[in-house]
């Protein structure tokens, strides 16, 4: 078992004098494999003997850390073993990093670390590569080039690239009252009668009514001079009376002399006057009258930005230096020939910041706005270090053998290979219907043999009685006793009688109607996709005595890399929700391809089979697109039908269903007012009393029959003394409620549950194919192809947020009109898309994928160099982009989102917005922003410097033909 260690350590530390270090051990066995741990520990440079051990590493699993050293730093964060997916580094395996240095209050960091600190496990190393790679040198543009082999970078490759970022991240330190009151100065309220400044003190009244285009319009009042403005506006700083006209020459002196000392002396030199006379200037009514024209003039020209602009830089080195020289000639010596403040502080003086009045900036948006969306908010992220790693092409190499191609003496070969991929979708649909009804209303239904008997003659039955007729006694003890007899005879109705009987009282309508439709109806959808490739090689050794070779090694590109250290930078963060959805869509109309991934059954809460219901199937069928599937049973069926006297039934009951209640309504006909009818339905009896009523309604409990439920009735007639009447008519109807048993409707659910979740399977193997189509399973494909999409569509997304936050900030004006005017063109939208492409370093942009967003634990967090990265732009919830502004726009890159105007003047007059919150608020306001920036960048940017270098190889899916067919393989034991 063999240990490699590697050492990492935060070189760029300007806070502390000491830098953090970390040793990493790493177990490698003697199969070039990983042994499933790695160890890591952490000290400081200058104290390695107080040491803190990370908790083992184990791959794609997070280390947390947690640690407080001897010199009051904390460290806070994890480390994780994860695969790095990026063909221009050799390494396959890295340690990423995410934590933060605290001090002791823990109120913000100090610093944050975030990226790979080291790479590991090489893809392949140089001596084990067979054969040994014979380099190709790039051949100049002065040399010969083989017309048959073309090894030359295109044009332009000898040029270093940008190929990804490092950035260390330190964080916003709270400005002070002190730094604050040096670097910033803003306007303030004279008192005096009559009020001076009627311009400031109407703004403040339109601001509090969030009127934006009233004080649009009262600054252009003011700039054109109308009433009550008359004579207002300073349209030349240096007309105004008294030394304040010459202040903005006198800043242009003290910018060239860049000296403090002495300043006293040199004010008065350039002003030919004293102290004393300066010092009654500056506390006179003339200079503080001139000096509230030029606020209003700066206000006004803010208001309409780009109105006579080539004033505002003039009235801002006026404002500058009133500012600093009150200042310093109320710190002055007892002798009253010097200040007493110290060089840092006139320094901060001389380069301080407005800070504009919250009661009027910055303006707020059109009231007549539409409803818009709430805007996500922009806040720079950190001032970070910026190193960036660039590359370029150096040449190209033969590398491992690909194949070998034998031909035997006399042999002629040839080779064909062809690739072709061919789709067909084809669909069919049939349609099958049958329709069935039968009518049978009857007055009487019999037997077939009695109604047969009574087509053929009608009977009647008579009873005679012979002397002495019927007698009856009763006597002790209590008998009956009957005497004489009576017969029946059966004769035949006459015709007359047969027509009134039969069709008065019989009716017999059968009717029957059968409907049978068939539909075939064949939808043929052919699809049909090729994508051929065919290559012919002929070997011909027919004329050859030894055998012929073709040896084809893989063709290998040689990269020098380098690390160049581009100094310090602001760093903005944008958010991006479905950063991918764009992409997604475009794909997906132009190419026929769906990268949306589907929503697993338990996404859409479907867990187990018993969650799939009546009302819920049908959205997941269509939502897994299932041409077929079985429909929801009902739950609960009715069945119906017809009895009469003396007849019985078995009644069906539909296959999967229970006989749960039923209902009988029976009617009396006719005829004997005393019958009684009895009868069964399953197992309830029930009996119907002619004499209580013709009509009736009974309900039952049944007891949960299947298949079918038996039916019976039963008459029973009274005799009466007199000769009897005919039976009565008698009908009734029996409704059954049969409910959907357990059984079946489980049956169901299981059926329903297995069709979405193979529908499921089958979409998902189908998205993870086109989502993964660029990942090595296209040769054809440019490896850098997904590293370009994701970051074009990142960009996309980025401009577009911002284009919608300066919307919101502005808000739409009252005549417009969504229908005739896109929303762009109301916000300057090419001006605004030209300052946004110039002032953020696109090519310096970072991005961590996150499926889930949390500001804490960034749970699933998949990073650009993540091996996963392109799949996680698919799937992901939420982009967190990181980018750069350039130094150049840092001042008015901030009064842009703040405003929605891009600052037309020098960038560090840019002015400072007052947004500072209440007290023990987090959020970090603009002057602590600038104060930092201001710290940050006091000295100039040193050249970009390069720091490391070295050379990556990188396979390709090329091969190439061997000139010279002997094959070495040496032996490393």
């Amino acid at each position: 078992m063999q240990i490699i260690e590697k050492k990492w350590e935060d070189k760029i530390f300007p806070d502390i004098k000491d830098g953090l270090v970390i040793v990493f051990k790493i177990p490698v066995s003697a199969d070039k494999k990983d042994s499933g741990q790695i160890f890591a520990e952490m000290f400081w440079k200058n104290a390695p003997g107080e040491s803190y051990a990370i908790p083992p590493m184990v791959f794609s699993s997070k280390s947390n850390i947690y640690y407080t050293f001897k010199n009051g730093i904390t460290i806070i964060g994890m480390l994780q073993w994860e695969k790095i997916n990026n063909p221009n580094i050799i390494d396959t395996d890295g340690i990423w990093s995410n934590f933060k240095y605290y001090k002791k209050d823990f109120q913000t960091y100090i610093w944050h670390t975030e990226g790979f600190l080291i790479s590991f496990n090489p893809r392949k190393k140089p001596e084990d590569i067979i054969p040994i790679p014979v380099p190709i040198e790039i051949i100049e543009e002065d040399e010969p080039i083989d017309p048959n082999i073309i090894l030359k970078p295109a044009n332009g490759a000898n040029l270093y690239s940008d190929l990804f970022p490092y950035v260390y991240i330190s964080g916003w330190p709270k400005i002070s009252e002190t730094d604050k009151k040096d670097n910033f100065f803003g306007y303030t309220i004279k008192n005096s009668s009559p009020p001076l400044n009627t311009f400031y003190d109407q703004l403040k009244v339109l601001k509090a009514a969030e009127n934006r285009s009233r004080m649009q319009n009262e600054a252009i009042l003011f700039l054109e001079g109308a009433p009550p403005y008359q004579n207002q506006f300073v349209y030349q700083v240096n007309k105004l009376p008294g030394y304040i006209g010459s202040f903005t020459a006198l800043y242009n002196h003290l910018e060239t002399t860049k000296s403090t000392e002495n300043v006293v002396i040199l004010v008065c030199n350039f002003l030919k006057t004293d102290v004393i006379s300066i010092v009654d200037y500056l506390n006179s009514m003339g200079y503080n009258e001139s000096k509230e024209r030029l606020w209003d003039s700066y206000f006004a020209l803010l208001i309409e930005m780009g109105y006579k602009s080539s004033d505002l830089e003039s009235i801002i080195k006026n404002l500058t230096i009133c500012n600093y020289l009150e200042t310093i000639f109320s710190h002055l010596n007892s002798k009253k020939t010097a200040t007493i403040l110290q060089n840092a502080t006139l320094y901060n003086l001389f380069h301080a910041t407005i800070l504009l009045d919250k009661a009027i900036f910055p303006l707020p948006p059109d009231s007549t706005s539409p409803p818009q969306p709430m805007p996500i908010p922009l806040i720079p992220y950190a001032i970070g270090n910026l190193q960036l790693v660039k590359y370029k092409l150096l040449r190209y190499e033969m590398g491992e053998l690909a194949h070998i191609t034998s031909v035997m003496p006399g042999e002629k070969r040839k080779v064909v290979n062809r690739k072709l991929d061919r789709i067909t979708d084809k669909e069919e649909t049939t349609t099958y219907n049958e329709t069935t009804s039968d009518d049978k209303t009857t007055e009487k239904i019999h037997d077939f043999s009695k109604e047969l008997w009574k087509a053929i003659a009608e009977t009647t039955q008579t009873s005679n009685y012979p002397d002495p007729g019927l007698v009856s006694t009763y006597g002790p003890p209590t008998n009956i006793t009957i005497m004489g007899s009576y017969t029946k005879a059966q004769t035949t109705q006459t015709p007359e009688k047969k027509q009134i009987a039969l069709y008065a009282k019989k009716v017999l309508n059968l009717t029957t109607q059968r409907i049978s439709e068939k539909i075939n109806k064949v939808r043929s959808h052919t699809q049909l996709k090729e994508f051929e490739d065919t290559a012919t090689s002929i070997l011909d050794n027919s004329s050859g005595k030894d055998p012929a070779y073709g040896m084809y090694s893989w063709l290998n590109k040689v990269y020098k890399a380098k690390v160049v250290n581009y100094g310090n930078r602001m760093l903005f963060t944008f958010l991006i929700p479905n950063p991918a959805a764009n992409y997604i869509s475009q794909v997906k109309i132009i190419e026929g391809n769906n990268l949306t991934e589907p929503l697993s059954p338990a996404e859409l809460h479907i867990k187990t089979y018993q969650d799939i219901t009546p009302d819920n199937y049908l959205a997941l069928c269509q939502y897994y697109q299932l041409k077929t599937f079985p429909l929801a049973p009902n739950s609960q069926l009715v069945i119906s039908d017809i009895m009469q006297s003396g007849e019985s039934k078995l009644i069906g009951i539909p296959k999967g269903y229970e006989a749960s209640q039923a209902t009988i309504n029976y009617a009396f006909g006719e005829g004997n007012g005393t019958t009684v009818i009895n009868g069964f339905i399953g197992k309830s009896s029930f009996s119907f009393d002619q004499s209580k009523g013709n009509t009736g309604t009974q309900n039952f409990d049944l007891n949960k029959e299947q298949n079918s439920i038996a039916v019976g009735i039963v008459s029973s007639n009274c005799i009466s003394v007199s000769p009897p009447e005919p039976p009565g008519d008698f009908q009734l109807s029996v409704e059954i409620i049969s409910l959907l048993n357990a059984e079946n409707l489980l049956s169901w659910q299981i059926s329903i549950y297995q069709l979405i979740s193979a529908a499921y399977n089958e979409q998902y193997v189908i998205y993870n194919q086109k989502s993964n189509v660029s990942h090595g399973k296209d040769e054809r494909v440019n490896p850098l192809k997904d590293y370009l999409i994701v970051k074009q569509e990142l960009e996309k997304a980025v401009r577009q947020q911002l284009q919608n936050h300066i919307m919101s900030t502005v808000g739409l004006p009252a005549d417009y009109n969504p229908q005739t005017t896109p929303p762009g063109i109301n916000y300057n939208y090419p001006e605004n898309m030209q300052y946004i492409n110039s002032s953020l370093e696109w090519n310096e942009m970072t991005y961590t994928f996150l499926d889930e967003y949390d500001s804490q634990n960034e749970l699933f967090a998949v990073s650009s160099l993540s091996p996963d990265y392109f799949s996680g732009f698919l799937k992901a919830a939420y982009a967190r982009v990181t980018i750069p502004v350039a130094p150049q726009y840092n001042y008015g890159f901030l009064y842009f989102l703040s405003t929605g105007f891009v600052w037309s003047s020098a960038d560090h007059f840019a002015p400072c917005f007052d947004d500072s919150q209440v007290e023990n608020n987090t959020s970090t306001d603009q002057a602590t922003i600038i104060q930092e920036l201001k710290n940050v960048f006091k000295e100039p940017n040193l050249p970009e410097k390069t720091i490391d270098s070295w050379e990556v190889v990188i396979p390709t899916s090329m091969q190439m033909l061997q000139k010279n067919n002997s094959l070495k393989v040496q032996n490393y034991e």
